[in-house]
């Protein structure tokens, strides 16, 4: 959806919004830079902060809009794509893939280790900080899922059939339930807004205590933050999905293609949060 035009420019809140993703993400490592908290701990990660933060930022945001683009390209609408190959590049409307987030993740640290030589120790530093501004993105991004009207929900009266009128009432003024006019005119579940909540606000205010009560105790348990996403994301879709009605809910033996993978996800993810805090590697 166009936010406004400049010009002959049109302006789209998609691109508001990764704008402020990334600009989030480089303020908060310009902040870790300005106090120095992990100079003894990550000499490596610190290193690459102090000559070229810029560079974290750079291969986060190529790696992420090419990674989640083609995550949603092959696990979901292949053949649509195919058949539209220049609608590829259309990224204004959305349709990114957290899976295909996943493997821009392992993709763009990958590439740093190699480049910078970090040690175990720099690379879950830096994924775990990664989680912070990628929270934050999620949440705003799943604004413009709604604002595009993407990723809509079930009809309220087949999921909560016997919900009471003032209850109804209730939820559609704060929008949680909500009549997306492009698809029809039927009352549906706001995904995109408990999506958004769930997502990306939970995990970004859990996160942000979590990190700097331990810079201040100076203790941490490094991955911990990581593995903590990557359950607690793959747990809320993996029950979102059942509220969601759209072209990537297609079910096979009762799962969709997204949860599938969460599944996956969430396994690694309790082996990795297992390890971390049997390990319990802190900052001294």
């Amino acid at each position: 959806m166009v936010a406004f035009s400049l010009f002959w420019i049109s302006i789209y809140w998609y691109g508001i919004f990764y704008f402020l993703a990334f600009l989030a993400g480089y303020l908060f490592f310009m902040y870790i830079k300005r106090y120095s908290f992990f100079e003894k701990y990550a000499p490596g990660f610190y290193s690459l902060l102090q000559k070229s933060p810029e560079d974290i930022v750079l291969y986060t945001v190529l790696w992420l809009l090419v990674w989640w683009r083609l995550g949603h390209i092959f696990i979901y609408d292949f053949s649509y794509y195919l058949e539209h190959p220049l609608r590829v590049f259309a990224i204004w409307e959305g349709w990114m893939s957290f899976i295909g987030g996943i493997l821009w993740v392992i993709t763009a640290l990958l590439f740093i280790i190699r480049k910078y030589k970090f040690s175990f120790r720099d690379f879950w530093t830096l994924a775990d900080l990664l989680i912070l501004p990628t929270s934050f993105g999620i949440m705003f991004w799943r604004i413009g899922n709604f604002l595009n009207q993407e990723l809509y929900g079930r009809l309220v009266t087949d999921v909560f059939p016997s919900l009471w009128s003032h209850i109804v009432s209730f939820f559609s003024y704060i929008h949680l339930f909500y009549i997306y006019d492009r698809v029809d005119w039927f009352l549906r579940i706001n995904t995109n807004f408990l999506a958004s909540f769930f997502e990306g606000f939970v995990v970004l205010l859990f996160s942000s205590i979590v990190l700097f009560v331990s810079l201040k105790k100076n203790r941490r348990t490094i991955g911990f933050l990581s593995s903590f996403f990557l359950v607690w994301y793959s747990f809320v879709r993996f029950f979102l999905e059942y509220l969601r009605m759209d072209s990537q809910s297609e079910y096979v033996a009762f799962l969709t293609k997204s949860q599938r993978f969460f599944v996956l996800f969430f396994i690694i993810g309790i082996f990795l949060m297992y390890r971390s805090l049997k390990k319990s590697s802190y900052m001294k």
